[in-house]
């Protein structure tokens, strides 16, 4: 039987499915729509400087998944300011998102940008390759849940009401998700629909490629973003022919073709979220969870990594080793992370719009630029009751993007020579999302073969040991970090025992008692 079935095929389902898959998790996965995605939803892969969590998330999905988007993906460019109302002479070109060098633990810290399109279209080929399948015009129309299964009705298109019985449901079906609402999740929040927009994937002739231009991004496939004025509700009226016409006549460029409509719509911001994850063993993630102004390019890196969270905890429990009460953990892991985001982007989006409605062009004031809180970097899950940081005991939950890093921080990279591995040059490559990561500094062999010994003790698979002998002395000998498969630090000790200690908050007591006694 299936483990879960996961409605809606956009990034976060694509990306949860997968991480499944490689941890030899069986899924399906429905999507109601009958064709792949059209067109653009946002601005694409936000990447800034410290690295985007979503391309360190991708790494460690593994498969090569972060190479392709590398090579696939462009920088994000300049924006150009005219001078109005000709708009011919650029008044100024404003650097939104500065390139910066690659640093040692943010191996990339570049910004890019890839259609979502186009991304959706990539995960769903390294789905296949893992073995999986989207089951496309397929709608859910009903569920149920019990103390053991999710009790699913999915139909095709006009075909006839299926039963079916899974261990886990995850609603991963957007804004106006059917999960969400069946389940009786609270969607706390707002919607500004004075603050609308015209979004369009529109052909155009006439622009120059290199830049990125308020109108438009590429001269043969253009991003059209018509931004609505305080007071002006045409936004349901407003077609994309319209807006060309209100475009000539504002700026004069006849010189501007616009040709074949890929896609439109009108957009409004939606600043909501859940008040839990989940229930049982239903959940949601990506924007059934939560939606976020486009401003930041949130939204879809926030919900790769709701995915993540929750991906490693339920392969855990669908194998057995962990009990349903891990699954808790991700509602009070990601709600925090989730609040604190929604508040950035929505602070953002407001200096996007008074900057645009009073046409500031001053990169000094800094409504067009993205600050640091959209890097993701300092992410993190202190607050948790299943991280144990032995070194630093008292809790705290403050950002982790500097300092001293503790558990429940992103783990960092850094460059390593592996003379097991010739193919490992940093640390990132031996973290993965199919297992634990426990890293030894320590300067004694006996200190490491006992860590060895007592990962042997946990089931089979579980983690892997590294160790690391760091130039110069550690602070404690031993310090043993152990990172989680979605690349946090789960626990820092300074005693072998401490590594079943940080496990018992994870397994079953079964498995902890069968390690005990080996």
């Amino acid at each position: 039987m299936l483990t879960s079935v996961y409605v809606g095929a956009g990034p976060t389902g694509l990306s949860l499915a997968i991480s499944l898959l490689w941890n030899g998790v069986p899924v399906r996965i429905i999507d109601k729509a009958p064709e792949p995605r059209v067109g653009q939803k946002g601005f694409g892969i936000q990447a800034s400087t410290p690295p985007p969590r979503t391309l360190e998330v991708l790494h460690l999905l593994g498969g090569g998944i972060l190479d392709e988007v590398l090579e696939r993906a462009s920088y994000i460019k300049n924006m150009l300011i005219y001078e109005m109302p000709s708009a011919v002479k650029v008044a100024r070109e404003l650097e939104t998102t500065p390139k910066v060098p690659a640093t040692p633990d943010r191996p990339w810290p570049d910004s890019r940008l890839l259609g979502q399109d186009r991304f959706e279209a990539m995960l769903t080929r390294y789905l296949e390759a893992a073995g999986g399948k989207v089951e496309r015009g397929v709608e859910l129309v009903d569920f149920i849940q019990d103390d053991d299964h999710a009790h699913v009705e999915p139909r095709k298109t006009d075909g006839p009401i299926e039963h079916a019985q899974f261990d886990f449901l995850v609603g991963c079906d957007g804004g106006h998700s059917f999960v969400r609402r069946l389940l009786g999740l609270a969607f706390v929040g707002e919607t500004r629909d004075a603050e609308w927009s015209l979004v369009a994937d529109v052909v155009v002739r006439g622009l120059d490629s290199a830049p990125h231009h308020p109108l438009g991004r590429h001269p043969r496939d253009f991003h059209y973003h018509r931004l609505g004025r305080p007071g002006d509700l045409r936004g349901p009226a407003l077609g994309v022919r319209s807006a060309h016409q209100e475009f000539y006549a504002i700026t004069g460029r006849t010189d501007i073709e616009f040709g074949e409509v890929k896609c439109a719509s009108w957009y409004r911001p939606n600043i909501r979220m859940v008040d839990r994850f989940g229930e049982g063993r239903v959940f949601v993630a990506g924007d059934a969870a939560h939606t976020h102004s486009l401003a930041g390019g949130q939204g879809m890196n926030s919900g790769i990594q709701d995915g993540f969270n929750l991906a490693w905890k339920l392969a855990l429990v669908h194998k057995k080793l962990a009990p349903l009460t891990l699954l808790t953990t991700y509602s009070s892991e990601r709600l925090p992370v989730i609040a604190t985001m929604l508040q950035k982007t929505t602070e953002i989006s407001e200096g996007f719009v008074k900057a645009a409605y009073q046409q500031r062009t001053d990169p000094a004031t800094g409504e067009w630029k993205r600050d640091g809180a959209t890097k993701q970097f300092g992410v993190n899950y202190r607050g948790s009751g299943i991280v144990l940081d032995e070194r630093n005991p008292l809790p705290d939950v403050t950002p982790s993007a500097y300092g001293v890093l503790r558990a429940g921080d992103r783990a960092p990279s850094a460059p390593v020579r592996c003379a097991a591995d010739e193919g490992v040059q940093k640390l990132f490559d031996v973290f993965s999302c199919r297992r634990n990561t426990v890293l030894v500094f320590s300067s004694g062999e006996e200190v490491a073969r006992r860590v060895v010994d007592a990962v042997r003790s946990l089931p089979e698979g579980l983690s892997n040991v590294v160790v690391v002998s760091a130039p110069g002395k550690v602070e404690h000998d031993p310090t043993i970090v152990i990172v989680r498969p979605d690349g946090v630090i789960g626990a820092v000790v300074l005693e072998v025992d401490g590594v079943r200690r940080y496990f018992g908050k994870i397994l079953s007591r079964v498995q902890i008692a069968r390690a005990s006694r080996l």
